[in-house]
């Protein structure tokens, strides 16, 4: 730190956080909502400040200021615009009084610091679009008072700053808040000159560390700094924002993955240094973590070397959380506030890092990052598009199999072969089928690529095929219309029937327009993948990072009850979604303390039996068989046969339209009737089996695309069912239960939500237990 040492003498506090097990959405969620209603409780006037500006500060006998009276007079504004930037990220709404009244004094308020300035284009830089054309002239003010202050002699813009712009000395504090705070002017539409961005990069560059990569408080001051994680996050944050600035056109060719040897090296400091920032013991922690949350979301690593820093840095603040919802301080509040809030925005899909297998020498380096900026512009576009805080990240193929789940969409690009270990081959095979879509962008083209991804498609997800998507496909309707594209892309899918399991992009090389930020005349590029997110995502409600949705059985847990399921193998495609019912499985052993036991059993050959009327539950032959499909279908005699005789010896037989496939469920009505000699009937709402959803039968509820299709606004089930010896043998559903038992949000699916199809599901389990 340096000579003149801010020493926040009443608010330093040394936090030691208990281990704990992971946070839940639902304690971070409660932690903000403290938070936030702390911060609203101590509002005052309409602001947090002092009602007018106190005197200079002055440094004590051994050089050093007080933190609280550099806030109330040099940057004074600035813990108003601080914790209107953080309840503003936290999602409240900008029109709400108490919200609304900081605003107008942040718009009136006579600021001149450095810190109160930057953290004040944040606030201008997270107003809504509808509101950003009143606040751009703000932005414009604030944006001068940084650049015009600054100026050298030469009447170029000094790159290094101190608390006040006009001052002559500096320090990498803030200068780094100078520095996000002209980069949100820039994005609300106050342009900063690209000299600017130039000088920073070269000053910044220049104060570097060599030995360490690291960053200290100032190179300007009379004696030598200590490097610090802080100052190292702010350089390498810096960086970051500059690089995108000055380089990223650069970078767009297919020469390999790109390292900037500058943040490389910040980033493993870091990363040596983590303990320190997560056990909370760095100078000024909170402060700390706000920056680790900014390098983390620029970067888009999920992990700093082995640590999850969203993970670690949630940990730390919920263990110390003070009982008022505050964490010590109002300024330390809003970056804890920002470090959660910021963290864990919905991700639009992950950025996958992986190397090309040898075979059984050492791994080869693959081409996976040749444009590193291309998923941080892409994600920036869209997020302006929806006008959402959404995020990437990156994950290496080597970490655990529920990372790659932190998103909707997979992203692998390169230009060189694939070749994956068969464990690597299984980690992807499970993300697409438990509801995940893979995303192949052949980066220049490459043919090997495309070539490769293809066949990594046809191994993992046999007999399906890669094609060419047809041009009334969903994915040129979401959002963004083929029909407007002067030049659509070329987009290859892999589907099960029911849904995309894999998109390729053989020859279009959007990444390239990623990289660079050129959205003029290549629009398709950014359109096409923001309908591939709202198709992945079924336009619904995101989840938020770090929100789980695979289920699995509790270990602990010893059913009492089990029952035997069989999956009915023919000659169609009869396993479209074999995540589903395992899923289904892992909720009726937790939840129900029912054992399901899944077997595949071909249909035809004489061994789908019923449970002996003496038989225990679970023993013997299958309480319940499941029959799906996509596309025509049509059974054999001896499957008919089969069935007939299955059904009539008490089995329960389920039956639906993967999809909800209009062929599928045309087919296997015609079969289902022709084994009865009567259609199934619709279950009345106050059917038995209903007793049994663990929510109202009125409550089940279906997707939005069957909805619009045909359904409307119709709730409650529509199961069908057909009597044997006066018992519902047969359930049918011509809508989709399939797909929605693995439980993923997936648009174009003609039936049951995944809640509703789980219910239904459930229900009829629990009543063939009996």
């Amino acid at each position: 730190m340096p000579t003149r040492r801010i020493v926040a003498l009443i608010l330093l506090l040394t936090f030691a956080p208990a281990a704990r097990a992971q946070s839940s959405s639902a304690e971070i969620e409660q932690a903000l909502k403290r938070a936030k209603a702390y911060l609203y409780s101590i509002q005052a006037n309409g602001h947090w400040d002092l009602p007018q500006r106190a005197p200079p500060a002055r440094p004590n006998a051994r050089g050093e200021f007080i933190l609280t009276e550099i806030q109330n007079s040099s940057q004074w504004g600035g813990i108003s615009a601080l914790a209107t930037y953080a309840l503003l990220a936290a999602g409240d709404s900008p029109q709400d009084a108490k919200l609304a009244a900081a605003i107008d004094f942040l718009k009136k308020a006579e600021i001149n610091g450095t810190y109160a300035l930057g953290v004040r284009l944040q606030v201008w830089n997270s107003m809504p679009a509808a509101l950003r054309k009143q606040t751009l002239e703000f932005a414009k003010r604030d944006r001068d008072q940084l650049l015009l202050k600054n100026k050298r002699a030469d009447d170029r813009t000094r790159p290094f700053f101190r608390y006040l712009p006009d001052e002559t000395d500096s320090d990498h504090s803030a200068s780094q808040f100078a520095v996000l705070g002209l980069w949100a002017a820039d994005q609300c539409g106050a342009e900063v000159p690209t000299a600017f961005w130039k000088e920073t990069e070269t000053a910044w560059l220049k104060d570097q560390n060599a030995a360490s990569g690291g960053w200290s408080y100032s190179n300007t001051f009379n004696r030598a700094m200590d490097i610090t994680v802080s100052m190292t996050a702010a350089g390498v944050a810096t960086l970051f924002i500059t690089n995108d600035y000055l380089h990223g056109p650069a970078s767009a060719d297919c020469r390999g993955n790109a390292p900037h040897k500058a943040i490389d090296a910040g980033l493993a400091y870091l990363t040596a240094h983590a303990a320190e920032v997560f056990e909370m013991k760095s100078d000024f922690p909170f402060y700390t973590l706000y920056g680790i949350e900014r390098i983390g979301l620029a970067s888009g690593y999920k992990y700093l070397g082995p640590t999850d820093w969203y993970k670690q840095g949630a940990e730390a603040l919920l263990a110390s959380q003070a009982a008022d919802g505050s964490w010590g301080s109002v300024a330390d509040t809003c970056f804890a506030i920002l470090f959660l809030v910021r963290g864990r925005a919905p991700l639009v899909l992950n950025k996958l890092e992986y190397a090309l297998d040898a075979h059984g020498d050492k791994a080869k380096p693959a081409n996976w990052n040749q444009r590193p900026r291309d998923a941080a512009n892409l994600t920036r576009w869209m997020g302006r598009q929806f006008e959402r805080d959404l995020r990437w990240q990156i994950v290496p193929l080597k970490g655990p199999a529920e990372d790659l789940h932190d998103a909707p969409i997979l992203y692998l690009a390169g230009n060189q072969a694939l070749a994956f270990t068969a464990e690597e081959e299984e980690k992807l095979r499970q993300f697409a089928l438990q509801g995940g879509v893979i995303l192949g962008n052949a980066d220049c083209a490459g043919p090997l690529f495309a070539t490769s991804f293809k066949k990594l498609g046809a191994k993992l997800f046999p007999p399906y095929e890669f094609r060419e998507l047809p041009a009334a496909h969903l994915l040129f309707e979401q959002n963004y219309s083929r029909k407007n594209w002067r030049n659509p892309p070329q987009v290859q899918g892999l589907s099960n029937g029911a849904r995309e399991l894999m998109i390729l992009l053989p020859t279009a090389d959007p990444a390239r327009f990623w990289q660079t930020g050129a959205i003029a005349g290549h629009e398709p590029a950014y359109e096409f993948l923001a309908n591939l997110f709202l198709y992945a995502t079924e336009r619904r409600e995101l989840r938020i990072k770090g929100e789980p949705w695979i289920i699995a059985p509790h270990p602990n847990l010893t059913p009492p009850k089990s029952l035997r399921l069989a999956r009915l193998q023919h000659e169609g495609n009869w396993n479209p979604e074999p995540a589903g019912w395992p899923r289904l499985a892992a909720m009726l052993h937790n939840e129900n303390q029912v054992e399901l036991v899944i077997d595949t059993i071909k249909l035809g050959d004489g061994k789908l039996t019923a449970p002996a009327k003496e038989a225990a539950p679970g023993q013997g032959g299958y309480a319940l068989a499941h029959l799906t499909t996509t596309g025509k279908f049509k059974l054999t005699d001896a499957q008919r046969a089969e069935l007939i005789a299955y059904v009539a010896s008490g089995g329960t037989l389920l039956v639906d339209a993967a999809g909800g496939d209009g062929d599928a469920a045309a087919n296997l009505e015609t079969e289902l009737t022709s084994l009865t000699g009567n259609k199934p009937a619709t279950l009345a709402l106050d059917d038995p089996l209903y007793k049994n959803l663990g929510l109202p039968a009125a409550d089940i509820a279906y997707r939005p695309y069957a909805m619009k299709r045909t359904l409307g606004q119709i709730k409650g089930p529509r199961l069908r069912a057909a009597l044997i010896n006066n018992r519902p043998a047969i359930y049918f559903s011509p809508e989709d239960l399939s797909t929605a038992l693995v439980g993923q949000p997936i648009d174009g699916i003609f039936g049951y939500t995944p809640q509703s199809a789980a219910a239904i599901c459930r229900a009829i389990v629990l009543t063939a237990a009996k």
